[in-house]
């Protein structure tokens, strides 16, 4: 049944609390609002923050009307019998008001007001009026947020709502309990803390309090939890918001929660390093936030540049450490993880949500170095693509950890790779499906959605000891066995399972292109790198016809020279020497879009005239006694097993994935034998004049077809 067309309109004094419908789908109709204020207002000046502003402080004042009045009680938020819409809006605001007044007042210096034209109040009251919003979500301000502020919260500083799935399991996996401390440092409207009082409030009512003790207990829960956000918009909302649907009153502070020696007085004397028992938080991080007080940098280790210590080459020793110099500029999500690691007492145990490429890029090891001498990590969670879809394709992990002083030597750590989350990239809610496509229902009848994350914490808790013989999602490893501080669960899935397989295989032998590199069967440059691209700059397009490669002319084992970035003869003759690209090479893309990664071409004589940008490698192979040519090369790189590796190695930052120099540690599968080796070129090198010959035959029809 669709409630939507099936909930009553009323327009007169009757409308009671009981009278009220859930609604499934809330954004549908908060859709339809912004869409609506968005046509009134669109020539105003009125932001998107600020509209949303006004459509948050009227679904607050129907959420406190629905919270204070019994069943049978009339509601206050809807429209009058014979009420127009000026009288309407006076009523509303006059309402609006006398909550702020009575309750709320004076939270961060904001008088919250209601100054919407008395035509879009009626409109949204007439609206939403019949719904009941305690019923239809757990989270009405996310959902709220997701229509109207998502885009401006992206903008102004690379926040992101954290889906409702993705909370409750960081808040089942780490099982508050009772009297402790929990704070979120970066709790925009507070879902983790709102979440987090709903777990605590449900372990109350299992214990069968009598008496004022469950609403003791309750009100000090909600003391216990703590908020900082640096937008005051954002702290005031959760701040009232779980002041509303809480008992008892939040400590929430608009506060930049890095910038410690900023605090104002009430602020230290609540926040303090090492007292809170919980965190969980999902800090703001993007490309062009980075931070560069160097007054900021200088109370963070993790502001500080840190160098590779040389002599230290086993997987569980120390690899960096420290200098004292501050480095020029750091990502706020890596100060984060040390300002939670300040907070926390010793035994206290944190979630963070990160981007992946902390987890595997090279240039974040020292962050591993930094958290392993703080505590344990308890787990770490890889999510799909689509877990922050559709407002951002970044791609995450969620960090477990537990700050013990000292740290552990050894222990286990579980991983879990999260393949569905019960969304697809528009949002759209997908379910488990049977073999003949129908949907698998649960005992209710209920369609169940295919989200991984609802059963992952009973999975975690039974899991397995990583086996290479065994297909695994779940899993977990000693701290000892993970190589080279990379914790990307699937580094050990899609590489270190098929590599051991095919190690007991006597007719092949593992090579990594860095062994390659170093026996000068692949050429490196004067830094002892494998040679990548130039950028020419968008201003030389269009100046000739010199094919431009990018990633998107890669496929297929060949380049499309059909590019339409061309350029000059004289801007090709300042790249020709440098880039010397000549028959025999091979391109493969480092950088861009997680489709393009691995893509691999052959240069043919065709394809020598041009230039390349710097997402791609250039592999040279060189002459050798060991009949590794550049066809064996090209196809032990587009072997499963080899592609496997590089999508393992494929970190994402941002909208941008790459495998950075990671590309050296990939190992391919070369034949002991000789003559194999020799077999396998013949049957790709004829595979590449057939496709030459293709190409050359078509640019031939199209020079004779000239209009």
């Amino acid at each position: 049944m669709n409630e939507l067309e099936t909930a009553p309109t009323y327009s007169f004094e009757g409308l009671k609390k009981s009278d009220l419908v859930p609604l499934d789908n809330l954004k549908s109709i908060f859709k339809e609002i912004n869409d609506y204020l968005y046509a009134k207002m669109k020539y105003s000046n009125t932001s998107t923050r600020n509209r949303a502003k006004q459509v948050i402080n009227l679904i607050i004042c129907k959420l406190i009307d629905e919270l204070t009045k019994e069943d049978e009680e009339a509601l206050d938020f809807c429209i009058k019998s014979d009420e127009n819409e000026t009288q309407l809006s006076l009523r509303i605001k006059n309402l609006f008001n006398s909550y702020m007044k009575d309750k709320f007042v004076g939270a961060f210096n904001l008088i919250p007001k209601i100054n919407l034209e008395g035509q879009c109040i009626y409109y949204i009251v007439q609206k939403i009026q019949s719904i009941s919003l305690l019923d239809s979500s757990n989270d009405i301000l996310k959902d709220v947020f997701e229509v109207f502020v998502s885009k401006a919260l992206k903008e102004d500083g690379g926040q992101f709502l954290t889906p409702s799935n993705i909370v409750s399991f960081m808040v089942n996996f780490l099982n508050p309990q009772l009297n402790s401390r929990i704070i979120d440092p970066a709790c925009g409207h507070g879902g983790f803390l709102l979440e987090a009082k709903d777990y605590l409030f449900r372990k109350i009512e299992l214990l069968n309090f009598k008496g004022d003790f469950p609403q003791i207990h309750k009100k000090k829960v909600v003391s216990n939890l703590y908020g900082i956000d640096k937008d005051s918009f954002l702290a005031y909302l959760c701040k009232l918001y779980l002041g509303i649907l809480s008992i008892g009153q939040p400590q929430i502070f608009c506060e930049d929660s890095l910038d410690i020696l900023s605090y104002h007085k009430r602020v230290q004397e609540n926040i303090k390093d090492g007292i809170f028992d919980y965190i969980l938080t999902n800090p703001p991080f993007g490309s062009n936030i980075s931070i560069d007080d160097q007054e900021l940098l200088n109370h963070y280790s993790l502001g500080h540049i840190w160098e590779k210590q040389k002599d230290k080459i086993r997987n569980n020793s120390k690899q960096y450490k420290i200098t004292n110099n501050l480095a020029n500029q750091q990502a706020p999500q890596v100060l984060f993880i040390e300002r939670c690691l300040q907070l926390l007492r010793e035994g206290g145990k944190m979630g963070i949500i990160l981007p992946d490429g902390i987890f595997g890029n090279s240039s974040d090891k020292y962050i591993w170095d930094f958290l392993r001498s703080k505590g344990k990590i308890l787990a770490i969670i890889s999510l799909d693509q689509n877990s922050f879809q559709p407002y951002t394709s970044n791609k995450t992990s969620i960090l477990f950890f537990q700050k013990l002083v000292p740290p552990p030597r050894d222990y286990e750590i579980k991983f879990a790779i999260v393949e569905n989350v019960g969304h697809d990239k528009t949002g759209k809610t997908i379910y488990k499906l049977h073999k003949d496509g129908s949907k698998e229902r649960d005992k209710n009848g209920n369609s169940v959605p295919n989200d991984d994350l609802i059963t992952l914490n009973e999975k975690l808790e039974s899991s397995k000891r990583f086996d290479y013989r065994k297909d695994q999602n779940v899993f977990h490893l000693r701290l000892s066995q993970i190589h080279n501080n990379i914790f990307v669960p699937s580094f050990y899935t899609n590489i270190e399972k098929p590599l051991k397989r095919l190690e007991k295989n006597p007719k092949f032998e593992l090579v990594s292109i860095q062994e390659l590199m170093q026996k000068n069967i692949i050429y490196t440059n004067a830094n002892g790198n494998i040679p990548r691209g130039d950028e020419i700059g968008s201003h030389v397009y269009g100046l000739g016809k010199i094919p431009f490669i990018r990633t998107t002319e890669i496929c297929n084992w060949e380049i499309n020279l059909n590019s339409n970035k061309k350029t000059s003869e004289e801007i090709y003759n300042l790249y020709k020497e440098k880039q010397n690209v000549e028959v025999g090479d091979l391109f493969i893309v480092k950088d861009g879009g997680s489709n393009l990664i691995g893509e691999t071409a052959f240069i043919t004589e065709i394809d020598t005239k041009i230039i390349f940008q710097s997402h791609i490698y250039q592999i040279k192979v060189l002459r050798n006694q060991e009949a590794i040519d550049s066809y064996l090369i090209l196809y032990c790189l587009n072997l499963d097993l080899v592609q496997r590796q590089i999508e393992a190695i494929t970190f994402s930052q941002g909208t941008l994935s790459s495998i950075g120099t990671r590309l050296k540690n990939v190992k391919l599968p070369i034949p002991i034998s000789i003559t194999k080796r020799k077999e396998i070129s013949s049957v790709i090198k004829d595979i590449i004049e057939k496709k030459k010959e293709i190409k050359r035959t078509i640019m031939t029809l199209s020079e004779e077809i000239q209009f």
